[in-house]
């Protein structure tokens, strides 16, 4: 699953992503999306589970639901925010599924190893041009590109048997800001239309 293409025309957004990310304006204060997120019987009833703190959260599936692959989503909420020009930015929110820590942690310690193999193979290969010899250690570099590729092409295979867990964590996430939204509209603007209720 690629993530979409950003509003100010980044085209870089259109390859596929290792970590799917999107951000979403709101209609509403962070202080009542993370209420809304934070509602037990929510989370139960859509199979969720979530850690929250004040601004940042995790949304995932249980534990006994996760399988090697799983993904989370990891969100961010913004407060709206006065320009220089006088302009109001919205509230907004970040979101980024990822694999679990462990997975992530592990695919980017392999990731770094395969490079700096790569780049030793490469300077070794210079060597033995410099020397006269033919360049065999190319073939470390060959090896540790292709493995890179393999790797990077397991995130994306991972994206896809996630994908049902990623729509379940998204539907679960927007569901949660109409809530939210719909609250912030029936709440009172003033303190005269507070009295008149």
């Amino acid at each position: 699953m690629s993530a979409p293409a950003r509003p100010n025309g980044d085209r870089t957004a259109n390859w596929p992503r290792m970590r799917p990310r999107f951000v979403l304006e709101l209609g509403c204060s962070a202080d009542q999306v993370m209420t809304a997120l934070r509602d037990d019987a929510a989370l139960c009833d859509h199979g969720v589970e979530g850690q929250f703190s004040a601004r940042h959260g995790v949304l995932a599936l249980p534990e006994t639901d996760r399988q090697f692959w799983s993904t989370q989503l990891g969100l961010t909420i913004q407060d709206a925010e006065r320009g220089a020009g006088g302009q109001t930015r919205p509230t907004r929110l970040l979101g980024v599924f990822s694999p679990r820590p462990e997975i992530w942690t592990v695919y980017v310690f392999a990731i770094g190893v395969l490079a700096a193999i790569a780049v030793f193979g490469v300077m070794w290969a210079i060597v033995q041009v410099t020397l006269g010899h033919w360049p065999t250690a190319l073939l470390a570099s060959l090896i540790a590109t292709l493995l890179g590729a393999l790797l990077y092409t397991s995130t994306l295979v991972g994206q896809g048997l996630a994908a049902g867990e990623m729509y379940l964590l998204r539907s679960y996430l927007d569901d949660r800001i109409e809530e939210a939204e719909t609250r912030s509209d029936s709440d009172p603007a003033t303190a005269l239309d507070s009295a008149r209720l």
